[in-house]
């Protein structure tokens, strides 16, 4: 059985067609790549995939259970999802660490793999730079330890360098699920498969 399985997912607003009968499988452990001009509806597919959008028809099962109303909040339970340019109320990734229940410590190794001091989870996230800012956050979400990972794209704020890190943290995560969104190519080519909206 697919760990994740896309079946005949359709989404419009109004008028506008994001994507219709779209089918996908992906398997526990597989990086998976969503790729397509900007409005194309990458981020409406990662948003549906988390149950805050719902698709006009189609279904998405986690695990063999079917998301809606009354799974949504055990299958959220799997996922750490990290927005783009996210507004957060908290002051620095320290907050933020207690606000999702998680140990500084368990993210140290994340956030020095990923080239940063751990000395930044206490300075004010106003004080980072964009690419700072989107490696600290990605270290706090895999602290959650949630068997899936979704990133609206990862690299956007990163140098080529910080790149590097990222890919070899994540692709080290053998048994992490990634759907993400991206515009990188050295991200893509990293992936298993590569959905084209």
């Amino acid at each position: 059985m697919a760990f994740i399985e896309i079946n005949n997912l359709s989404k419009s607003f109004g008028n506008k067609i994001v994507f219709k009968n779209l089918n996908v499988i992906i398997e526990k452990g597989q990086k998976i790549a969503i790729k397509g001009e900007s409005g194309k509806g990458k981020t409406t597919l990662l948003r549906t995939l988390t149950g805050i959008n719902y698709p006009d028809s189609g279904t998405i099962s986690f695990d063999g259970k079917v998301l809606g109303d009354d799974t949504v909040k055990e299958i959220r339970s799997l996922i750490g999802y990290l927005p783009q340019g996210i507004d957060l109320l908290i002051d620095d990734g320290n907050q933020l660490c207690k606000l999702l229940e998680i140990e500084p410590k368990s993210i140290y190794n994340y956030i020095e793999a990923l080239g940063l001091n751990k000395k930044k989870l206490v300075q004010p996230l106003s004080e980072l730079s964009g690419g700072e800012k989107q490696r600290l956050l990605t270290s706090i979400i895999l602290g959650l330890q949630r068997p899936i990972l979704i990133l609206d794209e990862p690299t956007s704020a990163l140098d080529a360098n910080s790149i590097g890190k990222l890919i070899n943290l994540i692709w080290s995560m053998h048994e992490l699920t990634v759907i993400s969104t991206t515009h990188n190519q050295a991200w893509e080519e990293k992936c298993d498969k590569i959905i084209e909206l």
